[in-house]
């Protein structure tokens, strides 16, 4: 029996789990999300995989601590807004992949994103990591960390309507 969510792009198909106990125990698919259009990409290519191959999903979310120079209030300030951005981005995850009927689940951490997440990935052997793919302006992407970094694949999913406008331009 499949189950479909719908994402802006349009609805994907996910096989609905037959028995978790032995989806659980498998190595998990690490997908790491920020809130971003090529998050969501990230998010829909982890589900399709994790459908496919028959495992779960690890959300993970980076977020970098706050500057502490500036005192104790604006510190908490800081880091309460941006606790509540990582759990507000997990919950979203959480809730497409639960509409979809794939075991996920989320994990919020602190530090340098691309680094985090290949550790992150090394620690939980990870089966393959899914992250998305993003224009940086300045310094290397974050992506291109993790697949330098990561010891398992790594999946680096486009956002189609990026890619879309950028094919029509050409």
């Amino acid at each position: 029996m499949t189950v479909a969510a719908t994402f802006k792009r349009g609805p994907i198909e996910v096989d609905r789990p037959q028995t978790r106990a032995v989806r659980s125990s498998a190595a998990p698919i690490i997908a790491a999300v920020d809130g971003s259009a090529a998050s969501e990409a990230a998010i829909e290519t982890a589900m399709r995989l994790a459908g496919e191959m028959k495992t779960r999903i690890v959300f993970v979310y980076v977020r970098r601590g706050p500057a502490g120079f500036l005192g104790a209030p604006v510190y908490e300030r800081r880091l309460t807004a941006k606790m509540k951005k990582g759990r507000r981005v997990l919950d979203r995850a959480l809730r497409f992949a639960a509409r979809a009927g794939v075991i996920a689940e989320g994990e919020l951490l602190e530090g340098a994103p691309g680094r985090r997440i290949a550790e992150f990935a090394r620690d939980r052997d990870a089966r393959l990591v899914v992250v998305g793919s993003r224009r940086r302006k300045l310094g290397r992407s974050i992506s291109c960390v993790v697949v330098r970094a990561a010891g398992s694949p790594v999946v680096v999913a486009r956002n189609r309507e990026r890619f879309a406008v950028a094919s029509k331009a050409a």
